[in-house]
C-alpha cells in the first residue's frame, strides 16, 4: 500500500530541492518554521516548547523521514536498492542465478538428460540503531534563534552522508570475496579493465555493463584517450569521458569523512557492473525517532539535548555479477 506524504512533507522536499514555493502565503522555510510554532501553541517561548515539544518532535521525524529518502534516491539511485519496512519486518531480496544451463546432446528416442536446479536465492539484511546527539542552549529556545528548518537538513545529509559511508564501505569490503577474474589490482590497463567489462556482460546474459567510479577515478580512463575537439571540451567541462569504448563511465559521488577533510571513497577504485543492477541493498526500518536526552535544569549548564535515531542496514549481494579494479600507480 502507498503511503500518501502530507503537506508538511511536500513542503519539505520543495525546500530541500530549493523550489521557490509559497504556503500561507509565506515561503517554505518559514511554512515549516510556523508549523513548529503552531505545534507548541502559536508562540514559541520555551515555556509553550516544553508543554508541547512532543508534537515537535513529530514534526522533525516526520521531515527527516522524507527527506532523507530524496538524498538516497538522487545521491545512490545507480547503486543502491532501498527498502523502507515498518519495525519487525525482515526484508529479503531475490537474487537471481546468472549461470547459464549446460546443453547436451541428446540420443534419438530418449530424454536421459542430468536435471540442473534453478539455484535462485534470497538476501537479508541486518539492521541497527544509528543516531546523533545535539544540544542547544536555553536561551537559544527562550530567544525563539533555533534554526528548526536548517537542524532539520543538517540531521537529513548526516544520515545520507553516513549511510553512503556505509554503502562504500560495504563495497570496499566486498573486495576480499571476488576472485582474480572480477577483483583485479595493479596498473591502470585497458585490456584489463575491458577484459573485465566484457566477463561481466558474458554472466549477464548480453547486458550492458557500466564502469562507475569517482570524478578522479574515471579522469584515470579518460586522460590517455587519443581525442577529439568535441572529447577534449567535453573533457575539460566534467573532468573525464562520458562513453569509452562504448562502455558508460558513471560519476559516484565523492564525500569527506565526517570531521576531516579527507575523502571516504577511493579515488582508485573502478566498479564494473550491468547496467540497472543494483549491488547494494538498504534497508531503513520504521521511523525516525526524537528523544529527550535532558532537559533545561538537569544539567548543570542548562543545555537541552536530543537524541536523533533511525534502524538501518547496508550489505552488498556476494553473488551478483560485479567487478572492482584497483588502480595502483
Amino acid at each position: 500500500m502507498k503511503v500518501q506524504m502530507t503537506d508538511l512533507q511536500r513542503l519539505a522536499l520543495d525546500v530541500y530541492n530549493g523550489k521557490a514555493v509559497k504556503f500561507n502565503e509565506v515561503n517554505g522555510e518559514d511554512a515549516i518554521r510556523n508549523a513548529i510554532t503552531q505545534a507548541v501553541g502559536g508562540e514559541f517561548n520555551y515555556k509553550n516548547f516544553r508543554e508541547n515539544k512532543y508534537k515537535v518532535f513529530s514534526i522533525i521525524e516526520e521531515l527527516v523521514d522524507v527527506t532523507l529518502g530524496v538524498v538516497l534516491t538522487n545521491q545512490f539511485d545507480n547503486l543502491a536498492e532501498v527498502k523502507n519496512v515498518a519495525v519487525g519486518d525482515r526484508p529479503s531480496f531475490r537474487v537471481e542465478d546468472p549461470s547459464l544451463f549446460r546443453i547436451a546432446r541428446i540420443a534419438g528416442g530418449t530424454n536421459d538428460l542430468r536435471r540442473q536446479k534453478l539455484l535462485n536465492g534470497r538476501f537479508e539484511v541486518d539492521t541497527d540503531y544509528f543516531g546523533a546527539k545535539i544540544y542547544a542552549e536555553l536561551e537559544m529556545f527562550v530567544a525563539g534563534r533555533v534554526d528548526w528548518t536548517g537542524m532539520i537538513n543538517r540531521l537529513t545529509l548526516s544520515f545520507a552522508n553516513d549511510l553512503g559511508s556505509k554503502i562504500y564501505e560495504a563495497i570496499a569490503n566486498s573486495y576480499s570475496a571476488l576472485n582474480q577474474t572480477y577483483g583485479v589490482t595493479g596498473t591502470y590497463s585497458e585490456d584489463k579493465l575491458f577484459d573485465m567489462v566484457q566477463h561481466i556482460e558474458s554472466r549477464a546474459g548480453g547486458k550492458k555493463a557500466v564502469v562507475m567510479g569517482t570524478k578522479k577515478a574515471l579522469r584515470k580512463v579518460s586522460k590517455d584517450l587519443v581525442m577529439s575537439d568535441g572529447m577534449k571540451e567535453k573533457f575539460n567541462q566534467v573532468g573525464h569521458i562520458g562513453t569509452v569504448g562504448g562502455v558508460d563511465m558513471i560519476l559516484l559521488p565523492q564525500m569527506h569523512k565526517i570531521g576531516s577533510d579527507e575523502f571516504f571513497v577511493d579515488d582508485n577504485m573502478l566498479l564494473v557492473i550491468p547496467a540497472g543492477e543494483k549491488i547494494v541493498k538498504v534497508v531503513v526500518e520504521g521511523e525516525t525517532q526524537m528523544i529527550e536526552v535532558a532537559d533545561a535544569g538537569t544539567r548543570n549548564d542548562q543545555q537541552m539535548e536530543y537524541l536523533v535515531q533511525k534502524k538501518l542496514g547496508v550489505g552488498v549481494m556476494q553473488n551478483a555479477i560485479y567487478g572492482i579494479y584497483k588502480i595502483q600507480k
